[in-house]
């Protein structure tokens, strides 16, 4: 987002743009799942809706922990059930991380108790399986925010 300061001094309007907050958004996205193959699918098909985007790929929640430490996505999308650390977890760690990023949940387990945890966490939640349309919603969430 650009942030925009303006100062009145005397009878001049002055405005400052801060440079740093008028870049614009990185278009790198993280995808999290322990599945080789729907990471694969989905980096294909958000590449293709947007060959802009730079593709990340984590097997499970720590893995991307670590992977949004370094490369800083402004997109990430998550399975719920996962070995080692799932969904939730790394959600709960990446959102103060990565407080301007939009985190999306992409899963199968479409249970009310996984939407409400989705809610209460301030992510999106997409239920599989993973189709051209999915792939436009989520890039659709990401441009809502990062306009």
């Amino acid at each position: 987002m650009c942030h925009v300061a303006v100062f009145l001094r005397a009878t001049m309007l002055i405005t400052y743009l801060t440079a740093a907050d008028c870049l614009p958004m990185r278009k790198i996205v993280l995808l999290v799942d322990d599945s080789r193959v729907s990471r694969m699918m989905l980096s294909s098909l958000i590449v293709a809706e947007d060959p802009g985007w730079q593709v990340f790929e984590a097997g499970n929640g720590a893995e991307a922990v670590s992977m949004a430490e370094q490369h800083q996505p402004s997109l990430i999308i998550l399975d719920i059930n996962m070995p080692v650390m799932d969904g939730f977890e790394a959600a709960a760690l990446l959102r103060p991380m990565l407080p301007e990023a939009t985190l999306l949940f992409l899963s199968a387990n479409v249970q009310a108790s996984s939407r409400e945890r989705a809610e209460q966490l301030a992510v999106h939640f997409l239920a599989k399986p993973i189709s051209p349309v999915i792939a436009r919603q989520a890039l659709a969430l990401w441009g809502s925010e990062h306009v």
